[in-house]
């Protein structure tokens, strides 16, 4: 599904896709794929599976265990081989993909890995764990000042500091819920929603 996702984006955004075509793009997707899981919560056979689909939206690390570990794990592992060799690809980015290709790398070729890497990996985790968003977002930010503005450093730091901050979360859901269960998706969202808004506040300012 996740593969699927990202070659229509491609299909769609073109050849030689600059980032508003890739985000326009992907904005469209999403909207159709709103569209299809209302569709099957819509046409669903009874309430309980309406309900199941729901909580998958939700996401939660609640009812889960090693099975849907070792159903994820290949991708993921898979999905790290493909993205681990990008590091000084990607501090070279930083200087803008005219330098990074004048310094011997392929940013075609970079690009479609880091694409590739990113949709093994996220779209393992999804599958089993359902919809748990902003963590990607917020992680990288609270990290950066500690291990510096390199992708090829702040990576490995990421995938660790989002375990962190999903099993701190998954724990504080568990304590602070009494009776109906906080759905820890809808923690992060809570979090990643006011994070993100002060992350566009501070650019503001920090543009001309």
């Amino acid at each position: 599904g996740a593969f699927a996702a990202v070659a229509l984006i491609q299909v769609i955004s073109g050849k030689n896709a600059g980032t508003l075509h890739l985000i326009l793009a992907g904005i469209a997707i999403t909207s159709f794929a709103s569209a299809l899981t209302s569709l099957a919560i819509n046409l669903a056979p009874n309430p309980f599976a309406s309900l199941e689909i729901m909580f998958w939206l939700m996401g939660s690390l609640a009812d889960r265990s090693y099975e849907q570990v070792w159903l994820a794990a290949p991708f993921m592992v898979a999905g790290w081989c493909v993205l681990l060799p990008l590091g000084r690809p990607l501090d070279a980015l930083i200087l803008g993909e005219d330098v990074a290709q004048s310094m011997g790398f392929n940013v075609a070729r970079v690009r479609k890995q880091l694409v590739a890497g990113t949709a093994l990996c996220v779209g393992a985790a999804t599958a089993v764990t359902g919809t748990i968003g902003f963590v990607g977002l917020v992680v990288p930010h609270l990290l950066r000042k500690r291990v510096g503005n390199k992708p090829g450093s702040l990576m490995l730091a990421s995938a660790l500091g989002g375990a962190c901050l999903t099993l701190t979360a998954d724990i504080a859901v568990r304590i602070l819920s009494h009776g109906q269960e906080l759905k820890l998706g809808v923690l992060t969202a809570l979090i990643g929603g006011p994070f993100f808004l002060l992350l566009i506040m501070k650019a503001r300012r920090e543009w001309p």
